[in-house]
């Protein structure tokens, strides 16, 4: 079917209000309900935008991928580049053809020489019969669009490796993978206590997990723990989407609209028509929220939600590939992946693990203690994430290992510069006891526990610090 090209043009003029209205951002309905929410929370995933380079922003739905477009998009107005510089669209359902025609074939407001554009395209992975090819075409063949500074958004992590092959040599510029998360622990935390980010204490890299700047920083944190403490287990009830810290910042539940709208989000885009019903889907999220922290069988899973092995285990892909799972893969102690071990698998946000029984209280809600190692490991993985921008997607970043004895050491990684995490959530000294596995291993070991800090051990024996300081000070 032809693209109508005068009707893509009326939609761009609707899309693109700042071209004719410099107060645009006074009524535009997402910015005002972030400026409604009285929550101070600006992630930085499109700080630095370099010109002429063609940028991918990845992660989950709901997580405010086009809050962060809208908002960049203020940003460089107000900078001084001319509103008539910048396009945005969201092109979710799209196909390929009408993105070139978008691109090559509608008019657009006029460009003074020198100038060069803006394009914000949004959901890129819903467009069909190829976007990366598209994409590949007008960057090789329209010199307007390969001097443009690009940003794709998408929520589909195989679509957009995909993409990102095919458009090697185009990029234009360093540091153009992106991503965007649930909110870390310690914006998180600066929600619920601004005055906790006006002590100044600062965030430490992950590779300093067995630092003395980490010890400082406990020491300084020391004054702050049960602040920190009642914000981090108000934060694994809650989670990191943003509709969610309002409410927590409100005092108020989780709003059941949000609850419906991850449910969605998980049953309508990841399965996808996939013959799964309702009923599967909250069977499957509960099953897996119950065996957090434990490698994954999908035999079991499989078993114990009446589906068929093979259903199970594309459907479990699926919840990975739109980021609501993050695969954690088995290593051995030289830290080489073992190809044939188990992975266990996390949800991306504390509020997801709690989904269905956040829904319907029949469902069996993740164990406290697997939850809080889950959280864990995303602080380290956004924290790694933030010192070294652009692996997100790769998976390899944080592993477990199992040792002879069958006994897991929670997290390790290259990145992590010697140490291993587990998390242990104790407030007594059964800490130490906790620790033999991790004292055993070549790591030097930190127990993420419930309160208790003692970073007295020398050498490799273990260190205790508090999940919630330990969180805030490595995540985002």
């Amino acid at each position: 079917m032809a693209t109508k090209v005068g009707a893509l043009a009326q939609a761009l003029a609707a899309a693109n209000p700042w071209w004719r209205d410099d107060s645009w951002d006074l009524v535009d309905p997402d910015l005002v309900e972030v400026a409604r929410s009285g929550i101070e929370y600006r992630p930085q995933c499109l700080d630095d935008l370099a010109s002429g380079g063609l940028y991918v922003l990845r992660g989950p739905r709901r997580v405010g991928k086009t809050v962060e477009t809208k908002r960049t998009v203020a940003d460089l107005i107000a900078s001084g580049v001319a509103p008539r510089r910048i396009i945005r669209m969201a092109v979710d359902g799209w196909r390929a053809d009408e993105l070139r025609t978008l691109v090559g074939r509608t008019r657009l407001p006029r460009l003074l020489e020198g100038e060069s554009r803006y394009w914000f395209l949004d959901e890129i992975t819903g467009v069909s019969e190829g976007w990366a090819a598209a994409i590949k075409w007008l960057r090789d063949n329209d010199p307007e669009f390969r001097a443009a500074t690009v940003v794709l958004t998408g929520s589909n992590a195989k679509g957009l490796t995909h993409g990102i092959g095919l458009l090697a040599g185009r990029r234009g510029a360093t540091g153009v993978n992106r991503s965007l998360l649930p909110m870390g622990f310690r914006s998180f935390a600066h929600v619920l206590n601004p005055e906790l980010a006006r002590a100044g204490v600062t965030r430490q890299p992950v590779a300093k997990l067995r630092s003395h700047d980490l010890v400082e920083a406990c020491e300084e944190l020391l004054v702050w723990l049960d602040v920190l403490v009642d914000a981090w287990e108000t934060y694994l009830h809650y989670g990191g989407y943003p509709q969610a810290a309002v409410a927590a910042k409100a005092g108020q539940e989780v709003p059941e609209e949000l609850l419906d709208t991850l449910f969605d989000v998980v049953f309508r885009d990841a399965f996808d028509d996939t013959g799964l019903s309702e009923l599967d889907t909250s069977a499957l999220l509960s099953r897996m929220a119950k065996g957090l922290a434990s490698p994954v069988n999908i035999s079991s899973v499989a078993a114990d939600c009446d589906l068929a092995m093979e259903t199970t285990k594309r459907r479990l892909d699926d919840l990975v590939n739109n980021y609501l799972l993050w695969p954690c893969h088995q290593v051995d102690a030289m830290l080489q992946p073992r190809r044939r071990g188990q992975r266990k698998m996390y949800f991306t946000d504390s509020l997801l693990a709690r989904l269905a029984h956040a829904r319907n209280t029949a469902w069996t809600p993740p164990d406290l203690t697997a939850l809080v190692e889950q959280q864990i490991g995303l602080a380290l993985i956004r924290g790694l994430e933030a010192d070294d921008p652009g692996h997100l997607h790769e998976h390899d970043r944080i592993a477990f290992h199992r040792t002879e004895t069958g006994s897991e050491v929670d997290f390790v990684g290259a990145g992590l510069a010697g140490a291993a995490l587990e998390g242990k959530y104790t407030e007594t000294g059964k800490w130490v006891g906790d620790a033999r596995t991790v004292n055993a291993s070549p790591w030097a070991g930190v127990l993420a526990t419930r309160n208790v800090l003692d970073t007295s051990a020398r050498d490799n024996a273990a260190w205790a610090v508090p999940a919630a300081m330990l969180a805030y000070l490595v995540d985002t």
